[in-house]
């Protein structure tokens, strides 16, 4: 057994990665960490709470507002009520920008160049959630959105305390594709 899986499990139990299930499933989530499995695989197979689809050609396809909306229970109870208003969804990629207000918050989800650049997906996917994170920010709470496979239609954002991250990066037994990285400003 490599030791590195036990620290790393047990430095993610201390840091409340498992807190939302019964003693038991933690304790199971734990040893799962133990025998070397993905870190974040243990929260059940149903989103919501801790995480979330951020399907990115949805996104991009005007379902910034209904992906947020299946946020908003879990980001108020940090303190943030989320609001989020289509401010203009064009017929297509060439005929302007998709921006959405979120908390009176404008925020380009994407635009012409973005759809050139191939990358309209994935900015979609992480620029609104970099606004959730500054309102995550500015309501005092400590944990922040982090994707993983952003701009994918299998793409995930994970609601977390940035040391739980941190810990799964530096252990250095996940490749850097599989490390949760923050939704931030670009």
């Amino acid at each position: 057994m490599d030791q590195r899986w036990v620290e790393l499990a047990r430095t993610l139990r201390s840091l409340g990665l498992w807190q939302h299930l019964p003693e038991d499933g933690a304790a199971a989530a734990e040893r799962k960490v133990v025998e070397d499995e993905y870190p974040l695989g243990s929260f059940g197979d149903e989103p919501g709470g801790t995480w979330f689809f951020v399907d990115g050609e949805s996104m991009a396809e005007g379902g910034v507002g209904r992906v947020l909306g299946k946020m908003a229970p879990s980001l108020g109870t940090y303190g943030v009520d989320l609001q989020v208003r289509t401010v203009s969804m064009p017929v297509g990629a060439e005929e302007g920008d998709y921006v959405v207000e979120i908390n009176g918050r404008r925020c380009v989800v994407w635009t012409p160049a973005d759809w050139a650049a191939k990358r309209a997906w994935e900015t979609a996917t992480v620029r609104p959630l970099a606004v959730v994170n500054d309102l995550l920010a500015e309501a005092g709470a400590t944990p922040r959105l982090f994707t993983l496979r952003a701009g994918s239609d299998d793409a995930t954002a994970w609601l977390l305390d940035p040391r739980v991250v941190a810990a799964i990066a530096g252990s250095g037994l996940l490749e850097d594709r599989e490390v949760p990285a923050l939704a931030a400003h670009g």
